[in-house]
């Protein structure tokens, strides 16, 4: 074992310190208890504390050091192992490749680290082994002889994977990237919803490092004795597959092919496609660099369901096993999974500006719930990062590029929801909306959790009016509402939010320039709402802040307006 870390660290550069001949017990020691042990590559030292820590994503040097050790990184960053070009595709002699270009995300894990990782082939170039791509080949030709309705002898799923009486014809090899495979592999989930929808960061509520690759090149292959396979249907196949995505995560949009270049054009088969249009803030890697993400969308209706189904039922894990029967946990895939289509697009700005379908499947009983939780985060704010907020540099003022820097908020367009046209028809649609979430939980009862986004009439108050442009969107930068923790999410003197703010902004589009300016306005805890102006002086803010709505002519279309704390 220790000259086979000695060959390791030699092969990435590092002087192991450990002799190429078999050393001696106490030749091992006393090197392992000198330098040694700190030129052991991070890939081989125990996953604790102080020896090697990959899985936060925050300034973690071990991880730094690991991934440049296990990519070898030239100075132009590139990996010293890749493979320029794909080999021949098509037939090649009993080899037939098939090249295809993942549009977002692609992710694999090995099971092995403490960090999620793609399993390792030659040379520590990623893969995805052909037992993988066995599996989600047969899944599909297993649908596929379910619509046919062909018979044993003439599955596809039997002839091309086998069964327990006979092998099948092909041969799955592993899956390889062709380029650049480590260009922002350094990957990031950061799990928030205790934090912005209960209002209460969980210690578990960290940012978490993951590895993925970033629009990968990929090219499968495939091998077979037989002469007469026909290798159209395998590639038809193999795409068709790739549309219900490949490796973990698929859910959130990781590893789904979507439409490949030169390929014919598939639409997925969902019952659920909606148009959307969006710009705003993009997120960032941990290494900072911009990426719109369409992961965004499952937060958006994980999210909204835990705020809606709390708002109608005090049992907490009835709402969280809905919440997770829909779209998983740690202990199973959820039913809801997503795709995003759009363009292509470059990821180097801070702000996305994105067009596309979303596409949805979920079981037939899932999908009017689905589809009213998606139409209640398009109506009520937005898709990503900065959601709460309209999208400032149109919504502000016409020199906010010149007197302001920092980039607030998002917009977002669909043709396909534009049944809300005034007050009333908010109103209406927020009623039908809540009587939904009753009937899906069988829950009768005027009570809400606890949360501070439960939505409850009694616990949230949303004001509305038809306006050419915003009527109070000054107000979020008023000195005394800026430093609010419901409003702003911080306290006089702090430099950075350190809360979710409990107001929520939206200017949803209508006809002729016109929109339905939304303000929605969480009152259940009424804490955030308090400003400490300084030791002696504190103020609440909330019947200040409705009053200055009410005289923009925003009135009440849902829900209690909160009353006044003093008596």
């Amino acid at each position: 074992m220790i000259r086979g870390l000695s060959d390791v660290a030699n092969k990435l550069g590092l002087e192991s310190g450990v002799s190429q001949s078999e050393p001696s017990k106490e030749c091992c020691e006393d090197q392992f208890n000198s330098k040694a042990p700190r030129e052991i590559p991070m890939m081989y030292r125990a996953q604790i504390r102080g020896r090697c820590s990959l899985q936060y994503a925050g300034n973690n040097q071990h991880l730094n050091q690991w991934l440049k050790e296990w990519a070898r990184l030239k100075s132009e960053q590139q990996p010293c192992y890749q493979y320029t070009e794909p080999p021949k595709l098509g037939l090649d002699g009993s080899t037939y490749r098939i090249k295809v270009e993942f549009p977002f995300r692609l992710f694999s894990n090995s099971g092995q680290d403490s960090i999620l990782r793609p399993v390792l082939g030659k040379n520590g170039v990623p893969c995805i082994p052909g037992s993988s791509i066995k599996g989600l080949f047969l899944r599909v030709c297993q649908a596929d002889d379910k619509v046919q309705q062909r018979s044993q002898e003439e599955s596809l799923a039997r002839k091309y994977c086998g069964d327990a009486e006979q092998p099948g014809v092909l041969r799955f090899h592993s899956a390889y990237p062709v380029g650049n495979w480590a260009e922002r592999i350094g990957d990031v989930v950061h799990p928030q919803e205790n934090w912005q929808v209960k209002g209460k960061r969980d210690k578990s509520e960290t940012a978490l490092a993951l590895i993925s690759l970033y629009k990968p090149l990929m090219v499968f292959e495939f091998s077979s004795a037989d002469p007469s396979i026909n290798w159209q249907k395998v590639e038809w196949l193999l795409l068709e597959a790739l549309q219900r995505g490949v490796g973990g995560k698929t859910s959130t949009g990781y590893g789904l092919g979507g439409n490949f270049p030169g390929k014919p054009l598939v639409n997925p088969k969902c019952p659920i496609d909606v148009e959307l249009s969006g710009v705003g803030v993009s997120s960032v890697l941990r290494s900072g660099e911009p990426e719109f993400r369409p992961n965004l969308f499952k937060a958006a209706l994980r999210g909204h369901t835990r705020r809606l189904l709390a708002g109608v039922c005090p049992n907490e894990d009835a709402v969280q096993c809905e919440t997770q029967r829909l779209f998983g946990s740690t202990g199973a895939e959820g039913v809801v999974k997503i795709l995003w289509q759009s363009q292509p697009s470059v990821d180097k700005e801070l702000a996305y500006n994105v067009k596309g379908i979303l596409y949805i499947d979920a079981p037939q009983s899932d999908v009017n719930f689905i589809r009213q939780v998606l139409k209640f985060a398009f109506t009520m704010g937005g898709f990503g990062r900065s959601w709460r907020r309209v999208w400032h540099k149109d919504f502000y003022n016409p020199v906010y590029d010149k007197k302001y820097s920092k980039l607030i908020g998002c917009h977002w367009r669909s043709p396909d929801f534009d049944d809300i046209k005034t007050t009333q028809d908010l109103k209406k649609f927020l009623e039908d909306l809540n009587q939904t979430c009753r009937d899906r939980l069988r829950s009768n009862s005027p009570r809400s959790l606890n949360w501070k986004e439960a939505w409850n009439p009694r616990r949230v108050a949303v004001y509305a009016k038809v306006v050419q442009s915003s009527q109070v969107i000054d107000l979020f930068h008023d000195g005394d509402f800026k430093t609010t923790p419901a409003i702003g999410g911080k306290n006089p003197g702090e430099t950075r939010p350190t809360s979710v703010s409990c107001v929520w902004h939206r200017m949803l589009p209508l006809k002729d320039g016109q929109y339905l300016e939304i303000v929605t306005v969480f009152h259940g805890d009424r804490t955030p709402w308090t400003r400490n102006s300084d030791e002696h002086h504190s103020d609440d803010q909330l019947p200040t802040f409705i009053k200055a709505l009410k005289k923009e002519g925003l009135d009440l279309e849902w829900g209690t307006e909160p009353m006044s704390n003093k008596k």
